[in-house]
């Protein structure tokens, strides 16, 4: 039998037992685990956007067994919680990850919403994990699947100078007030604009506040973050990417969101953005052996930029839906 209570982030005796069941669940070569910090800024978060909720579940001995988490967001999908589970590796097969994924459930019913998401991953030789397998026992579908790629550093990279009048604008930190709102408006489109399943996800919702608001987490969590924006001859926004590098994890790099709005595609700039992304942060890439990142497998435009700048193939994650 498994009990399961609510985390409370703010217990440090709770969420040490939390995050050992999450780390210790966390096995696979290329996925790779949150730090303490990074993962705890989460469940802090409890902003008038999104709000990531934790439980752990004990046996009948009262020993940490399982651990899951719900995220909910306030201002765009609000049919979705978006769920993760992790049972420790010598517990699993007891019926503990069940209980969890019933319990979350229930959570999501108790806030109105009608869906669940969550991920799994398996290896690139393969068709399928015991993620996958669980996710579909209990219900779930495959929506969407995603390429997971690394680049090996230090890495010799093409020539890609913006053309055609486009210029490059690269900062760290603060977003800078000059283009925080045309910057707000381009990472809102991001869902829309980028590939996805079937299931329909809509834009998530961002303005000046919920950027600055990401700005200050990215710091709580010991993370920087590289930006690199397009500019258009006319001066406006056309494009980013984003490279994140975590305190708590210091031999990868991850490739966040990548995207050039339509009406600015075909002059070579989602090149050009991650060329000039690996260069300006180079001091930071001293000492790390990986840059991760991730597309959908129909998105055959930014694979073949990830090709050409040395990416492999190396799993897959798969979003998983199921109806309540």
């Amino acid at each position: 039998m498994t009990t399961i209570e609510a985390l409370d982030p703010t217990s440090d005796v709770q969420y040490a037992e939390f995050y050992a069941v999450y780390r210790s669940a966390i096995t696979e070569e290329w996925d790779r685990p949150y730090g303490s910090l990074e993962l705890r800024v989460s469940l802090l978060d409890d902003s008038v956007f999104q709000q990531t909720v934790g439980y752990l579940g004990r046996d009948d001995a009262g020993v940490a067994v399982v651990a899951g988490t719900i995220e909910f967001t306030f201002k765009d999908n609000l049919d979705l919680g978006f769920v993760q589970i992790y049972v420790s590796p010598d517990r699993r097969r007891e019926g503990h990850g069940t209980a969890m994924e019933t319990h979350l459930a229930g959570v999501a019913r108790g806030r109105g919403r009608t869906s669940l998401m969550g991920e799994a991953r398996w290896d690139a030789e393969s068709t399928g994990s015991a993620y996958t397998a669980f996710a579909e026992a209990r219900g779930y579908h495959l929506d969407l699947a995603d390429g997971h790629r690394v680049l090996d550093l230090p890495a010799t990279l093409p020539e890609a100078p913006p053309r055609d009048g486009y210029t490059l604008h690269d900062w760290r930190g603060r977003t800078p007030d000059v283009w925080i709102d045309q910057y707000a408006e381009m990472v809102s489109v991001f869902m829309q604009e980028a590939p996805s399943g079937d299931h329909p996800i809509e834009n998530e919702f961002y303005d000046a506040a919920r950027v600055r608001a990401d700005d200050q987490r990215l710091i709580d969590q010991g993370r920087v973050m590289q930006v690199v924006v397009a500019v258009s001859p006319a001066g406006e926004l056309a494009g980013h990417t984003q490279l994140v590098f975590p305190d708590a994890d210091p031999g990868d790099v991850y490739q966040w969101a990548t995207l050039v709005l339509p009406a600015h595609r075909g002059h070579g700039l989602g090149m050009s953005l991650k060329v000039r992304a690996i260069g300006a942060a180079a001091d930071l890439l001293e000492g790390r052996r990986y840059v991760h990142t991730g597309n959908a497998l129909s998105n055959e435009p930014m694979i073949a930029v990830n090709d050409a700048l040395g990416y492999r193939l190396v799993g897959y994650s798969g979003e998983f839906v199921r109806n309540l």
